[in-house]
Protein backbone atom coordinates (compact mmCIF):
# COMPACT_ATOMS: atom_id res chain seq x y z
CA UNK A 1 0.00 0.00 0.00
CA UNK A 2 2.96 2.20 0.63
CA UNK A 3 3.97 1.94 -2.80
CA UNK A 4 0.25 3.68 -4.15
CA UNK A 5 0.32 6.42 -1.33
CA UNK A 6 3.97 7.87 -1.50
CA UNK A 7 3.03 11.80 -1.84
CA UNK A 8 6.19 13.41 -3.27
CA UNK A 9 5.72 11.80 -6.73
CA UNK A 10 3.61 13.20 -9.99
CA UNK A 11 1.42 10.36 -10.05
CA UNK A 12 0.40 10.37 -6.24
CA UNK A 13 -2.78 8.22 -6.07
CA UNK A 14 -3.62 9.11 -2.10
CA UNK A 15 -2.64 11.09 0.71
CA UNK A 16 -1.57 14.62 0.71
CA UNK A 17 0.18 14.47 -2.38
CA UNK A 18 -1.62 15.64 -5.84
CA UNK A 19 -3.72 13.02 -7.81
CA UNK A 20 -3.11 10.77 -10.72
CA UNK A 21 -6.36 12.42 -12.46
CA UNK A 22 -4.51 14.97 -14.28
CA UNK A 23 -2.37 12.40 -15.51
CA UNK A 24 -5.20 10.79 -17.10
CA UNK A 25 -7.09 14.00 -18.25
CA UNK A 26 -3.84 15.16 -20.01
CA UNK A 27 -3.50 11.42 -21.62
CA UNK A 28 -6.97 11.65 -22.57
CA UNK A 29 -6.72 15.37 -23.64
CA UNK A 30 -5.49 14.69 -26.95
CA UNK A 31 -1.45 14.36 -26.17
CA UNK A 32 0.19 14.57 -28.86
CA UNK A 33 3.64 12.88 -29.66
CA UNK A 34 5.08 12.75 -33.05
CA UNK A 35 7.59 9.92 -34.21
CA UNK A 36 10.13 13.00 -34.23
CA UNK A 37 9.89 14.01 -30.91
CA UNK A 38 7.21 16.88 -30.97
CA UNK A 39 5.30 16.80 -28.07
CA UNK A 40 2.17 19.01 -27.24
CA UNK A 41 -1.06 18.86 -25.83
CA UNK A 42 -4.24 19.91 -27.98
CA UNK A 43 -6.14 21.17 -25.41
CA UNK A 44 -4.84 24.44 -24.58
CA UNK A 45 -6.98 24.94 -21.53
CA UNK A 46 -5.57 21.92 -20.02
CA UNK A 47 -1.83 22.86 -21.15
CA UNK A 48 -1.94 25.91 -19.39
CA UNK A 49 -2.50 24.54 -15.98
CA UNK A 50 0.34 23.69 -13.66
CA UNK A 51 0.22 20.01 -13.81
CA UNK A 52 0.03 19.48 -17.30
CA UNK A 53 2.97 22.40 -17.93
CA UNK A 54 5.10 20.15 -15.36
CA UNK A 55 3.91 16.70 -17.17
CA UNK A 56 5.45 18.39 -21.06
CA UNK A 57 8.09 19.40 -18.95
CA UNK A 58 8.92 15.69 -17.67
CA UNK A 59 8.20 14.41 -21.24
CA UNK A 60 9.96 16.98 -23.40
CA UNK A 61 13.42 17.24 -20.69
CA UNK A 62 13.63 14.48 -18.52
CA UNK A 63 12.24 11.24 -20.37
CA UNK A 64 15.27 9.37 -23.07
CA UNK A 65 13.68 9.60 -26.23
CA UNK A 66 16.42 7.57 -28.01
CA UNK A 67 16.65 3.90 -28.36
CA UNK A 68 20.47 4.01 -26.79
CA UNK A 69 18.78 6.49 -23.87
CA UNK A 70 15.97 4.06 -22.95
CA UNK A 71 18.54 1.08 -23.19
CA UNK A 72 20.71 2.71 -20.61
CA UNK A 73 17.57 3.58 -18.47
CA UNK A 74 16.35 -0.07 -18.82
CA UNK A 75 20.43 -1.32 -17.50
CA UNK A 76 19.91 1.06 -14.27
CA UNK A 77 16.31 0.00 -13.72
CA UNK A 78 17.31 -3.82 -14.02
CA UNK A 79 19.83 -3.74 -11.44
CA UNK A 80 18.03 -1.41 -8.86
CA UNK A 81 17.22 -3.73 -6.31
CA UNK A 82 15.20 -1.41 -4.15
CA UNK A 83 11.87 0.88 -5.09
CA UNK A 84 13.03 3.72 -7.30
CA UNK A 85 12.19 6.85 -5.77
CA UNK A 86 8.92 8.88 -6.60
CA UNK A 87 10.89 11.24 -9.29
CA UNK A 88 12.83 8.08 -10.93
CA UNK A 89 9.13 6.41 -10.93
CA UNK A 90 7.78 9.24 -12.83
CA UNK A 91 10.41 9.19 -15.06
CA UNK A 92 10.21 5.15 -15.84
CA UNK A 93 6.16 5.77 -16.47
CA UNK A 94 6.47 8.16 -18.45
CA UNK A 95 8.99 6.95 -20.87
CA UNK A 96 6.86 4.01 -20.78
CA UNK A 97 3.92 6.75 -22.29
CA UNK A 98 6.06 7.91 -24.80
CA UNK A 99 7.21 4.35 -26.16
CA UNK A 100 3.48 3.45 -26.38
CA UNK A 101 3.35 6.70 -28.49
CA UNK A 102 6.23 6.09 -30.68
CA UNK A 103 4.89 2.33 -31.41
CA UNK A 104 1.55 4.32 -32.47
CA UNK A 105 3.47 6.54 -34.55
CA UNK A 106 6.25 5.36 -36.18
CA UNK A 107 5.69 2.82 -39.21
CA UNK A 108 6.67 -0.57 -40.64
CA UNK A 109 9.55 -2.30 -38.88
CA UNK A 110 11.50 0.92 -37.16
CA UNK A 111 8.27 0.10 -34.61
CA UNK A 112 9.43 -3.31 -33.69
CA UNK A 113 12.07 -1.68 -31.03
CA UNK A 114 9.74 0.11 -30.09
CA UNK A 115 7.32 -2.31 -28.89
CA UNK A 116 10.57 -3.79 -27.58
CA UNK A 117 11.44 -1.13 -25.17
CA UNK A 118 7.11 -0.83 -24.20
CA UNK A 119 7.24 -3.98 -23.01
CA UNK A 120 10.49 -3.70 -21.06
CA UNK A 121 9.24 -0.91 -19.72
CA UNK A 122 6.02 -2.11 -18.31
CA UNK A 123 8.24 -5.13 -16.76
CA UNK A 124 10.33 -2.68 -14.76
CA UNK A 125 7.11 -0.61 -13.86
CA UNK A 126 5.72 -3.88 -12.10
CA UNK A 127 8.99 -4.92 -11.26
CA UNK A 128 9.61 -2.19 -8.98
CA UNK A 129 6.22 -1.65 -7.96
CA UNK A 130 6.63 -5.61 -6.51
CA UNK A 131 10.07 -4.58 -4.58
CA UNK A 132 9.62 -4.99 -1.29
CA UNK A 133 6.13 -6.86 -1.07
CA UNK A 134 6.06 -9.70 -3.51
CA UNK A 135 8.40 -13.06 -3.24
CA UNK A 136 12.15 -12.83 -5.12
CA UNK A 137 10.92 -15.34 -7.41
CA UNK A 138 7.83 -13.34 -8.18
CA UNK A 139 9.54 -9.99 -8.78
CA UNK A 140 12.37 -11.69 -11.40
CA UNK A 141 9.03 -13.39 -13.15
CA UNK A 142 6.97 -10.94 -13.58
CA UNK A 143 6.48 -10.29 -17.07
CA UNK A 144 2.65 -9.61 -18.13
CA UNK A 145 2.84 -7.97 -21.69
CA UNK A 146 5.91 -8.97 -23.16
CA UNK A 147 4.56 -12.26 -24.68
CA UNK A 148 1.56 -10.75 -26.07
CA UNK A 149 3.01 -7.30 -27.70
CA UNK A 150 6.29 -9.59 -29.02
CA UNK A 151 3.77 -12.03 -30.96
CA UNK A 152 2.54 -9.22 -33.32
CA UNK A 153 -1.05 -9.40 -31.41
CA UNK A 154 -0.71 -5.72 -30.98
Amino acid sequence: IGRWHHARGLLSTGGPGPSAAPLFQMLWGRLDIQANGTIRLRDEELASLRPARRFLQILEEEVPKTPAEIEQHLRYYSLTDTPLPPTEFDRLLFTSVYSAYQVRSVQGLDKTPWIGFFSQLVDEIFRDLCKGLCPDETVKSISPFSDFLLSGLC
